[in-house]
Parts: structure tokens; sequence; C-alpha cells
């Protein structure tokens, strides 16, 4: 797996790059915060790690053994609207984060065991 995350920014214009993980928090840092991103890391790969950070919330959603996660906080799986880059969808209450939570998540991700280990994972 390469340490290598697609960043794709809605603001309100589409804009996709790559850039190694470790650069990823001066990426993040730069996006303003009322864009919508899209942050994968193995895109296109077996293993990958997904996560959507909006202004108010983020998801982390990974592809593990052909089958995907949610990263779960609580135990309330009532659904409830999202907005993801513009589009409404319905999402697992307990499965909305906060902001900054998202790219933490990432950055953990490069060793994925250990990620798998620390956290509350709920099949979609």
């Amino acid at each position: 797996m390469r340490n290598v995350v697609t960043v794709e920014v809605w603001d309100p214009s589409y804009r996709r790059s790559e850039v190694p993980l470790p650069r990823l928090l001066d990426v993040y840092r730069s996006i303003p915060v009322g864009a919508s991103l899209g942050l994968t890391l193995g895109d296109g790969e077996d293993d990958c790690v997904i996560v959507t950070v909006e202004p108010d919330f983020s998801t982390v959603t990974a592809l593990r053994d052909r089958t995907f996660y949610n990263l779960q906080l609580s135990d309330d799986p009532a659904q409830v609207e999202i907005t993801v880059a513009g589009e409404g969808i319905h999402w697992p209450r307990d499965c909305v984060l906060p902001r900054e939570m998202g790219v933490q998540i990432l950055l953990e991700a490069a060793q994925r065991e250990e990620m798998w280990s620390r956290h509350t994972w709920v099949e979609q």
C-alpha cells in the first residue's frame, strides 16, 4: 500500500490532487473551512480508508476484506440526513464524527491494524 492520499475538494469547483500522507495536515490546513473534502488513502486498492470532511462533521469508511465499514462513536443507529459534497444522503447518526476526527483517523491509517483495534467499526 502506498501512503498517498487522494484529495478531492469542492469549493465550489472541483479539484483533485495526490499528496504523501505525511503532508496531509499541511494540505488540510490550507483548505477553506467551508469546503467539502474527500480524502482517500489507498485509492483503488482493496484496503483503503475514505474520509469525508464537511464544515461541521466528518465520516470515515474503510474497505477491508471486500467489506465496507464505518467508524462508529456511539450506539445510536438512527439515520440522519447529512450533506456531502453538496448531495444529501442518509447516514447512521453514530457514524457522524467531529470535523477534525476524520483527518486524525486517516493519519493513523498508515498502521491499519492499530487503527482497527483502537476504534469501533460497523459494517455498512
